[in-house]
């Protein structure tokens, strides 16, 4: 540990260089101290901390080291542990690995599929995508490894779990649940195989146990019977496009500033609206989100992408004076340049924005304004929230019409019959007996899309019906109440 700098470590190193004439160690690597909560040391006579095995029993031993490994005291400073921190670890890290898995295997099993080795260049872009960025992160934890970096070996594991699940898995999952195996669906099957296998032998240094438990039922007849007896992976160039990489980054960037508008302003995901509007200074980033438009809307719930040229016609710009700036070079002039500077029309204040510099007239003198010297405010037009970052502004248009609420209810109603699917215990292909109630309303939009539901839910029969001890499913103000049995 760090107390040791002056002790142990030092002694070794003099007498290395002493006796020796050469250093003790190429590399030493310490920790830092282990405290309680409240930043004191850790005292059996003050119990001012968990019993270790009751916390591998409530979150398991692999939680516990992956939250030390990634924690500060890996760079020598201190940790002030805590309960809460192992079980983030739990539900961030560990959970969404073990979901990816589940979701392959669960599938794999339905199919009676035992997938060969992925192309280096399948036919769907979302294959290449998740093939590369899995290769990026081998490279970047082996570095993290060799600099005896924990975090910067650990950080790219937890970055590629999060891409697994939350963009190819859900991206892909249709090309799982459909009938048939086409090249398509046998090309999905081999790439997340692949892409877990990887993630499993990177994995099993750090969480040793959950990462075992799924070599077991990943591995082929002939691989290595452990997957601590495997051969580390290494760096393959051959699955790398980096091109593609950078346009997913783009499309996933554009995607995650739709998602904060609709958190920021309570637009659940669910609920369809009407269209989403991009503003981008880049050429290159405007053909990859258009080229990626299809990804973009299924991905927001939107019907409609428009592309505008500027933000003008997203927002209304103002301007004010910097007068921290701008009153050491005017003086007593200065009322009268912040006069003119709030003249500015939107076109100029959006120059302004983009680099360019302005030349106005004060009391005489001309004055060269540039955007550090003005403070902007976007007001967003009716209808539209607006969010700007870096090159690329996203609106999303707000108005719901009928039609739209219609849609999110179904949606909502859809969403409320997995989960009690799931809740009874259900297999994923098990087709059901559905009954439905409800308003009027509610009646109305099952009629436009009761197709829809039948598809997503699995429903062999659908009834508008009212039951004893049905579920009640929210939806805006009123509830969808369902019963279902399986068929």
């Amino acid at each position: 540990g760090l107390d040791q700098t002056r002790g142990w470590f030092y002694t070794l190193t003099v007498l290395a260089a002493a006796l020796f004439d050469k250093p003790a160690f190429k590399a030493c690597v310490v920790n830092g101290l282990v405290l309680a909560e409240d930043g004191k040391k850790m005292s059996k006579s003050l119990r001012n901390y968990t019993d270790p095995m009751k916390v591998m029993e409530q979150f398991g031993a692999d939680a516990l080291r992956i939250f030390l490994m990634r924690s500060p005291v890996t760079r020598a400073d201190d940790l002030c542990y805590s309960d809460e921190g192992v079980k983030e670890v739990l539900k961030s890290i560990l959970l969404p690995l073990w979901n990816a898995y589940s979701f392959f295997i669960t599938y794999a099993n339905i199919d009676k599929i035992e997938p060969g080795e992925a192309p280096t260049e399948p036919a769907n872009p979302m294959d290449r995508w998740i093939l590369s960025v899995c290769e990026t992160m081998v490279r970047d934890v082996g570095a993290g490894l060799e600099a005896y970096d924990m975090q910067r070996a650990i950080d790219p594991m937890v970055d590629f779990i999060d891409a697994l699940n939350n963009w190819y898995i859900r991206r892909s999952r249709r090309r799982f649940w459909r009938s048939g195996s086409d090249s398509d669906k046998m090309e999905a099957y081999q790439v997340l195989n692949r892409a877990l296998k990887r993630l499993t032998l990177l994995v099993a240094p750090i969480a040793p146990f959950i990462s075992e438990t799924m070599w077991q039922n990943l591995r082929r007849e002939g691989e290595a019977a452990s997957v601590h007896l495997a051969r580390y992976p290494e760096y393959d160039q051959a699955y790398r496009d980096e091109e593609l990489e950078w346009k997913m980054a783009t499309v996933r960037k554009a995607v995650s500033m739709g998602r904060a508008l609709r958190y920021q302003h309570e637009l659940k995901i669910r609920q369809p609206l009407a269209s989403v509007q991009l503003v981008t200074r880049e050429e290159r980033e405007r053909a990859v989100l258009l080229e990626m438009e299809d990804i973009i809307r299924d991905e927001l719930n939107v019907k409609e992408l428009l592309f505008r040229e500027d933000e003008e016609e997203l927002v209304r710009y103002s301007a004010k004076a910097n007068f921290r700036i701008l009153g050491k070079e005017l003086g007593k002039d200065m009322k009268e340049g912040a006069a003119l500077i709030e003249q500015l029309s939107g076109r100029q204040i959006a120059g302004l924005l983009e680099g360019s510099s302005l030349m106005v007239e004060v009391a005489g003198k001309s004055i060269e304004i540039t955007k550090d010297k003005v403070d902007v405010r976007r007001e967003e037009r009716e209808g539209l929230k607006v969010l700007n970052e870096g090159s690329l502004t996203v609106a999303l248009d707000t108005d719901i019409s009928q039609e739209l609420l219609d849609e999110g209810n179904i949606r909502d109603l859809v969403r409320g019959v997995q989960t009690l699917r799931k809740d009874s215990g259900l297999a994923v292909t098990d087709r059901i007996d559905l009954f439905i109630f409800g308003s009027d309303a509610f009646k109305r939009a099952l009629d436009s899309h009761e197709e829809f539901v039948r598809s997503e839910t699995l429903a062999s029969s659908l009834s508008w019906e009212e039951k004893t001890g049905m579920t009640s499913i929210e939806a805006g103000e009123q509830s969808w109440n369902i019963a279902l049995s399986k068929a």
